[in-house]
């Protein structure tokens, strides 16, 4: 999350991390067929989130 922090934001952001978190909600609700059931924008258990290519 800090990384994703970071780079989007291009500061040290002192706010909370799930900030990040309700970013990607939304944007699996815009990208995603079935949102609960992601295909496209994966959670990576312990790492963060990983983009995959469409099918």
């Amino acid at each position: 999350r800090q990384q994703l922090l970071r780079l989007v934001w291009e500061h040290d952001y002192l706010g909370d991390s799930r900030l990040v978190d309700a970013c990607v909600q939304r944007l699996r609700a815009k990208v995603e067929d079935v949102p609960s059931a992601p295909k496209l924008i994966r959670t990576v258990r312990g790492v963060g989130y990983r983009l995959d290519a469409p099918q």
